[in-house]
């Protein structure tokens, strides 16, 4: 299985270099030249506890690449960027919307996609609705987890999370096999809620 993440930013370094560390096989996509240059040479541009070691121990299971058609490889893909969040607890999507827009031509109908930025409660379904409407038959899984990571603490988080809130377009349904076998590796529990419920509780 290789698991994508698309957003060099702080929560996609640190997501992904941990889910590296659980034996999984990783891409890391950014569309900027530099910054996936300087994490192939092992120049990790945010600092976190523990950070540098955890990338040591699994560098050998990451590949970095600024080329999104190389995602059409991966078999789940976590939108990873950060997002601007103001007093309000509002966000500023369009980062977010740009990433989606630049990889949704270049991945594989069978890739489950994971939103894990947060985002304002309708994003996900919206862009649901956006993807049935656009490739009708063809809709990839689309689900909206929620991060917890804490600066300063944030390798411990990522590695140990308590639980997994997986927001679903309907929540009866299972997971798709790939991404349950992603979440169980970090051995916690999985609650699967409406998008809408995942997306209140990442602002909460």
């Amino acid at each position: 299985m290789l698991v994508g993440f698309a957003g060099m930013s702080h929560l996609g370094i640190v997501s992904s270099f941990a889910a590296a560390s659980k034996g999984l096989d990783v891409m890391c996509f950014d569309s900027d030249p530099e910054t996936t240059r300087r994490l192939e040479s092992g120049e990790i541009p945010i600092y976190e506890p523990g950070l540098q070691e955890l990338y040591d121990q699994s560098c050998d299971a990451i590949r970095f690449t600024d080329k999104a058609e190389e995602l059409r490889e991966c078999d789940v893909l976590y939108f990873s960027i950060d997002i601007a969040t103001d007093e309000q607890n509002c966000s500023d999507v369009s980062e977010l919307e740009d990433i989606i827009g630049s990889v949704l031509d270049n991945i594989n109908h069978d890739c489950t996609l994971v939103i894990l930025s947060q985002i304002s409660p309708g994003f996900t379904r919206k862009l649901d609705s956006h993807l049935s409407e656009n490739a009708p038959g063809l809709r990839p899984p689309l689900f909206c987890q929620v991060e917890t990571l804490v600066f300063g603490n944030a390798v411990e988080r990522a590695l140990r999370p308590e639980r997994f809130i997986v927001g679903c377009r309907n929540p009866e349904e299972k997971l798709p096999t790939s991404y349950e076998e992603l979440l169980r590796s970090f051995v916690c529990k999985i609650l699967r809620v409406r998008y809408e419920s995942a997306e209140l509780a990442k602002i909460s």
